[in-house]
Order: C-alpha cells, then structure tokens, then sequence
C-alpha cells in the first residue's frame, strides 16, 4: 500500500472514532435548547429586573409562569348547559392544583369583577388565569394542562407567553429534522446531475456529515458544559451552512481532481495536485467565512452569538476536507465518477463569459445598469420589522390558536398583560403608600391605550368607591340629615307642648307624647353623640388633613362645640324629661290628689322644654352649618382621595387583595396593566416604555420615591429585545465586515478588490431584503418581516456569498501569468469559474429552500433572502467586479 493512501486511512479510521465517540457523547439537544436555547436579555433590562423581582415574589407563586385556559363555543353563545361543564373543568383544576402546578386561580365567576373582564361581550367565550409553577419542563405543562381542560363540545385552548415560545422552539426543532432530509436529497439530486455519478455525491454527502456530526456535537458540549451561546437557530444554521458550503468546495475540489485526472496523472498525483491547487482556494474562501462567523462571539446579543457555532463547524469542515476527501480520491481514482467516461476539465460558462466580456467593454454604462435594476429595490426598503414572536406560528397550533381567539373576543392585550414592580425599602401595607399607589392606578387607568388597571386598591381593575372620601362623606352626610331632621322633630314638639289649663285625660296623651320623643332622643342622641360626636369630629379632621385640606382651628371649634352642645343638651333632656314623666307614670293612682304639686311639676317641665327649645335651635342651625361645610367638602377635588379605615385594612377580605398584588414581605407592590393593542406590537412597546417614565414621575417626591420600578411581561420583554437587536445588529455588522475585510486584503493581496466584493454583496443584500418583503406581503400574507431576518440573511449573504467572489479572484490571480491584461484576465476567470460558482448557488439555495416547511417564518423568510440574494450575485458579481477591474487597471499590467 502506497504510503499516500496508507496516510489518510489512518485518517478514515481516525474520523470513524470521532464520530463514534461524537454519537455517544451528544446531549439531549431539545432539553438543552429548552434550558439554555431562549433569548437572553442583558439582567439590567427592565423585563429582566421584572422577571428577577417576581421570582423573589413570595406567597408560593415565585417562579410562575401566566397561563390563560381559553373556553369558546365557536361563533355561538354559551349555554347554561355548556357552562356546567365549564364550570365542572374549572372546579377540576381548582381541587387538583398540586397535580397540576397550579399556584393561583382567577375564574370567570369568581365575582362580579372576573364576570365583566373574563367573559366576553359575545358571551361565546371565557377565559380563565392561572400561575403555573416552571419547576417542570413547559412543554410537559403544557401537555398536561391541554389534557386537564379538554371539555366536551367546547373548543379548549391553553396559551401565554411562555408557552407560545415554548411551542416555537418545539416546531423551529420539527422544522429543522425536515430540513435535513430535504438538504440531502436535494445534494443527492444536484451532486448527481452536475457529476452524472451516484459516487461522487455519496462521498461528498458523506464527508459533510461527518463534519456536521462531530462539529454538533461539540457544540451542544460546550453549551451543556461551558456556556457557549445557543439558540433556537444554532443546529439549522449549521445544517445549511456546512450543507451547503461543504457541497460547494467538494464541487470545487471533484472538478479538479477530475481536471487533473484528464491531465494523464494518476489517482495519487492527482488526489496531491487538486488538493494543492483546489485546496488553497478552499481554504481561503472557508477561512474568510469562518472569520465573518467567528466575530459574531463579540455580539452582546445572545440570539447573535448563538450564530458562532457555525463557526466551529467550518473549522470541522474545513479540516474533513482536506483530510478525508483525499482518502476518497486516491483510493477510488477514476471510479469516484463512475459511469462517466468524460474526465476533461470544466468548459466556459456563456452566461459569465458574456456578462464580464460587455462589462469590461462598457464598463460604465455596466455599472450603472446594476445600480438602475438594483437602487429603486434599496431605496424604497424600510427596516419596518415585526417584533411577535407569535406570527413563526402557523395557525393551526394549539398555543396560536388558543391566542387568535383572545384576540378576537377580548382586548388584544387581554391574554398577555403587563406587570408593574414597585420595589421599596418599607412596607407598603398601610393608608398612605396605599393612597399613593391608588392615584398612581388611577394615572395609568387614563393613558391612551389602556384598557384595565389593577391593584392593590383595585383588584377588579375598578375603583371602590366605599374606599374614597367623597363616598365617605356621602355617608356621613345622610346621618348627619337624619340627626338634624330628628332634632327638628323633638324641638317642634317642645313648642308644642302646653300644660296650663290641660284636662287630666289629656295629662296622659301628652306624657305617652314627651315619652316618644325621649326615645326619639334617646334614639338620635345614641346615634349622634356616639356616632356623630367626637369620633366623627376625628374622622373628619383625618381625612381633610389627608387630602391635604386640613380644618381650620375654628373650622374645629365650631363643629366640636356645636356636636358636643347636642350631646349635652339631648342628655340633659333626657335625663330631667324621664325623670318626671317617670314619676307621672308610677304614680297615676294618685294624679287627683297631687294636683297641685303636679302643676308646678308641670309648670317646672315645661320651662325645662322651652330651655331645651332653645338649645336645640342652636343645635339644629349648628348642624346645619356642618352639614353646609360637607356638602362642599363633598363637591370638591379633595374628596376624590382613597382613604382606608383601619377596620378594612385588617379584614379578610382586603388581605386577599394584599396578598395578590404585594408580595409576601408587603415591600413590593404590582400593577398590573392591560393595553387594549397588540401586545407586540410596535405601538404597545413605546407604551410600555411610556409606562415606565410615567410611573417615576408620579412617585417621585412621595412616599415610593427612590423604589425600583420594572415592567414585566411579554410586551416589556419585546421592547427590550428590540432595543438590545437594533443596537446590537449594526455593530455585529460592523465587525464581521471588517474581519472579512481583513481577510480579503490577505487572500486578494489588494486594498480595493475587498472593497468592491463587499461593495457587491451589500447591494445584493439590502435588495434581497426588499425584494422578500414583496415577497412575503404578496405570498405568505406577512407585509413585514421577522425582527431576526435582517440579521440572519446579513450573515448568510455577506459570509457565504463572498465564497464565490473568491472563487474568481482566485482564478483571477492564477491567469496573471497566462493573460495579457487584467482585462483578459477577469474575463478567462469569469469563464472558467461560472459553472462552478452558479452550481454552487443553486446547491446552496436549494439547500435553503429546504428551510421553507419548516413552517417557521423566520426560517422562510432567511431562505427566500438568501436565495434572492445569490440570484443578484450570480448576475451582478461578473459584472460589477469585470466593471470595476476594468476601471482600476485599465489596459496595463499593473495587477496590484
């Protein structure tokens, strides 16, 4: 055995052990997509200062996720019958709440407030909000609650943020496993067509795999052990990229170990001289993407990091390539292409032949044919991204569903709301934090866009008005009426009240009289003295002094005397009145005997009740200049204020309040908000940020100033996302160009050639981009495209597509010595390398193509892209840069 081939079995061997051990040491990747695979937020984003304050919430619902269970009768209303059975899947849940994870449970009749918010005005539908612990996996969660709340002849659905990212992880993985069978069979295909071989394609597929395998797995290793990046996108990306540039380079490198076999060498000589001569081209060009790749580690953006796996897999591939492939060929020689008797190198492409041939003859009007096709496309694009995560979800899953329906028959906020933290330094269970924190509610209640606001002080999402003064005082003021007019009544009968001259009989009537009205006084002085005496002069001085209106010190004098004066007086009466009349009664028997005495008795009384006359006249007017001062006190802004008595704050039913919506150490207090849009989109993203601002400026200089406040919820971690993307994207741009800027300047051994080529793959980009969002709008009923799509088709265009500029430079340098001109030169290159560069784009836009039943519109919007993209560059490459050689060198033979 030759010492060549006996070289690179040792390779083979050492390659079958790698992917074995690859195999064997692989991680379970759904689980650690699951665990580790979600966007990251940086920890100091508002959605993330949120998520952190609610798994230190208390009351055993830290680290929960919402959860809405969806009821829905189609486009009919729900019957009495149907609502049995809604309520007997309801009360399921209820008693197995550790069976199913379930830390919290608002239902649509729990009472009146749920009524109005969780039944829909059509009455077709009713949802119900539950806190489900993350301790298990989301998916199992999912799965079991789908199963708990299925209800015969109601359509169930169970949705929420968490679990709609949860569903598209699960079908980007699902997507994924379809895309490599088609990648395959499409290679298959392709490699046997361009090769007329069932051999070469197999090697070629198989050398691929081989690096896909072991790159994977060391990967899903450093992710499981090291904490590298990943993401929903980290295992497809790599599949289409190492697919599809690994076909690429086998092309290239199986073009010419045939070009050296028609040559006459043999199979070992060959194998040696394609590897030199292919090899360095491949090198170069997968040198160039593994830089623009590996930059994407100095991204602060997870979702962008993540991108750098592909980068270990072009170093994986790379070194297959030039190990294993020579195994291949110098053992199989001229069999590699069986049946195929043609070994002559590659023929000139017409296509590019004619293209650089007219672009060097007219290089200008060249130039400016490309910019007229591709500036209109540029220049009308308008970065207007769709940041909902939602819409990479087909419709017909459960989670999208279940959201749709929401959607239709409620408040498009409805089923993902906004959470606001207050976090202070002290407890916030008392009359004034809970005064602050009512206004504040109130505040937010007003904004544009918002639909219900709840708290503390309003769970239902509405105000209770017996916790406000104005109601309070409304009150107060029907006693206070009630006594005046009682007081009315018994000075009326003092008036009235005459004993000269009055028959014995009627002695009677009249003490039976004066004996109903001591009860009524009785009765008026219980109620006034008690109720509206001191305590209500108390009452009223802390609920002014609380509005900020406080009561005069003569303001006080006047209503304390006045009330202390109707007590005094009512008592007196009472006392000298039941004194006598009690007499009276006792002694009837002996009324005929002590008639003298009784008339001075009665002379005596009613002298008495002229003088009690007289002071309950003061009384009445006194309590009519209260009543006055109240009924003012009632009309102005200071009676809107909350005010809490102690006796509510301390009930049980307050404390459920408590408990919902300030967390277990009472410091921290929740809002909770829902906006009557999208939640995702752009407009709710720029109210949630609006919120925030709004919140600061009205505690500050109360008694939460200083608190830290945080919004959380699928909106609030929206906008941070798009806040963190949008930066992030233009310097992780930035940075790839220049590393393969750099790159370029080595490989091209010039300054402007780098320039042109990226000046080519920009223009084929932004016009790609364009063109997908008519695309899309037109196709797929989507008029803006996935927030992740600019960014993943940059990559893929900018990093892949400058292979093939490359692969021309490279034959562009290597006819320097051949060609008389840099003129003739770039023409014989685009020759030459025009087959090999359009078979490599229809491979690797087909194996993007194969990203299309995914079903994730992310993933088919990046392959229509990147597909668009390399259909401008097959066209524009040969004509822009034969243009651009043409204007550079001119006629000389100054190659630079």
């Amino acid at each position: 055995m030759p010492k060549f081939i006996k070289k690179y079995t040792g390779s083979l061997i050492a390659w079958l052990v790698v992917v074995i051990l690859s195999v064997v040491f692989l991680p379970n990747m759904s689980n650690l997509v699951a665990q580790k695979g979600q966007t990251k937020i940086p920890a100091t984003s508002q959605s993330q200062v949120a998520e952190t304050i609610q798994k230190h919430w208390g009351h055993g619902i830290s680290n929960t996720m919402d959860t809405v269970v969806v009821f829905n009768n189609g486009n009919s209303k729900i019957t009495s019958s149907d609502q049995k059975k809604i309520d007997a899947t309801i009360q399921k849940l209820k008693d197995n709440k550790s069976k199913y994870g379930i830390k919290g449970v608002t239902a649509p009749f729990d009472n009146d407030a749920t009524k109005k918010q969780l039944i829909s005005k059509d009455n077709t539908t009713e949802i119900m909000q539950l806190n489900v612990t993350k301790k298990r996996s989301i998916q199992s969660v999912n799965n079991q609650l789908k199963d708990a709340v299925k209800t015969s002849g109601i359509k169930t659905y169970v949705t929420g943020g968490d679990i709609l990212n949860d569903d598209f992880r699960v079908s980007t993985q699902e997507g994924i496993q379809k895309t490599e069978v088609i990648a395959a069979v499409f290679i298959l295909i392709v490699l046997i067509i361009v090769f007329r071989s069932p051999i070469v394609p197999l090697v070629s597929l198989l050398t691929v795999g081989v690096s896909f395998i072991v790159s994977l797995s060391i990967v899903m290793n450093l992710v499981q052990y090291f904490g590298f990046p990943l993401s929903n996108f980290t295992r497809v990306f790599m599949v289409v990229v190492l697919f599809g540039i690994g076909t690429d380079y086998n092309i290239l490198l199986y073009n010419q170990f045939k070009e050296e076999l028609s040559r006459g060498k043999d199979q070992i000589q060959a194998t040696i001289d394609a590897r030199k001569v292919a090899g360095k081209t491949i090198l170069y060009s997968g040198t160039s993407v593994l830089i623009g790749f590996a930059t994407l580690a100095l991204a602060k953006f997870s979702i962008y990091q993540s991108a750098v796996g592909v980068a270990v897999g072009v170093a994986v591939l790379l070194l297959v390539l030039v190990t294993l492939n020579p195994f291949f060929m110098s053992v199989l020689g001229k069999n590699i292409f069986w049946p195929s008797k043609n070994f002559d190198g590659e023929g000139e492409n017409k296509l590019w032949s004619f293209l650089s041939n007219k672009s060097t003859k007219w290089a200008i009007p060249a130039i400016v044919l490309v910019l007229v096709v591709t500036v209109p496309f540029m220049a009308t694009y308008k970065n207007n991204l769709n940041y909902d995560n939602s819409v990479e979800l087909q419709n017909n899953v459960p989670a999208k569903q279940g959201l749709l329906t929401v959607q239709k028959h409620f408040s498009k906020g409805t089923a993902e709301p906004s959470t606001i933290y207050i976090k202070s330094d002290h407890k916030l269970n008392n009359e004034k934090d809970l005064n602050e924190i009512d206004r504040l509610t109130q505040q937010l209640g007003k904004q544009s866009g918002v639909k219900t606001v709840a708290s503390v002080t309003q769970p239902s999402g509405m105000p209770i008005n017996q916790l406000y003064v104005n109601d309070q005082l409304e009150t107060l003021n029907s006693k206070m009426k009630t006594a005046k007019k009682g007081i009315s009544t018994i000075k009326q009968g003092t008036k009235n009240s005459s004993f000269n001259a009055t028959p014995l009989e009627d002695i009677g009537s009249s003490a039976m009289t004066i004996g109903q009205y001591l009860k009524n006084i009785q009765a008026m002085s219980s109620q006034t003295g008690n109720t509206n005496g001191q305590a209500v002069l108390t009452q009223l001085q802390q609920k002014m002094a609380s509005v900020g209106q406080p009561l005069s010190q003569a303001q006080l004098q006047i209503v304390g005397a006045l009330l202390q004066q109707s007590a005094t007086k009512q008592q007196t009466l009472m006392s000298g009145l039941q004194s006598q009349l009690q007499g009276i009664a006792s002694n009837t028997q002996g009324i005929g005997d002590n008639a003298k005495a009784l008339a001075a008795q009665l002379k005596e009384t009613q002298a008495k009740l002229k003088k009690a006359g007289v002071g309950l006249d003061k009384i009445e007017k006194g309590m009519g200049s209260a009543n006055s001062y109240l009924n003012s006190l009632s009309n102005s802004q200071a009676s809107d204020s909350f005010n809490i008595p102690e006796s509510v704050l301390k009930s049980d039913t307050f404390k459920r309040s408590v408990n919902t919506y300030l967390s277990e150490d009472k410091k921290t207090a929740k809002i909770t908000v829902v906006l009557d849009k999208d939640p995702n989109s752009e407009s709710a993203m720029n109210q949630v940020d609006n919120l925030q601002t709004k919140v600061y400026n009205n505690i500050s200089g109360t008694s939460l100033d200083h608190s830290v406040v945080a919004i959380g919820g699928q909106t609030a971690t929206t906008s941070d996302t798009h806040h963190i993307a949008s930066s992030d994207f233009l310097r992780t741009a930035v940075i790839m160009v220049i590393g393969i800027m750099i790159a370029l300047m080595v490989i091209t051994r010039s300054i402007l050639q780098p320039f042109y080529i990226l000046g080519t793959l920009i223009i084929a980009y932004i016009s790609s981009l364009s063109i997908t969002k008519l695309i899309s709008s037109a196709v797929l009923g989507e008029k803006f495209l996935t927030w992740n799509t600019p960014f993943f088709t940059f990559v893929m265009l900018i990093a892949l597509g400058v292979d093939y500029s490359i692969f021309l430079m490279m034959k562009y340098r290597e006819f320097g010595s051949i060609d008389a001109t840099p003129e003739k030169q770039i023409q014989h290159a685009c020759a030459v390398i025009g087959t090999v560069v359009i078979s490599a784009a229809i491979i690797l836009g087909g194996t993007f193509a194969a990203l299309m039943p995914s079903g994730v519109l992310t993933l088919i919007q990046v392959a229509i892209g990147v597909i668009v993209g390399l259909i401008i560059l097959v066209f524009i490459i040969p004509m822009l840069i034969s243009a651009l050689i043409k204007l550079t060198y001119g006629q000389s033979d100054d190659k630079e």
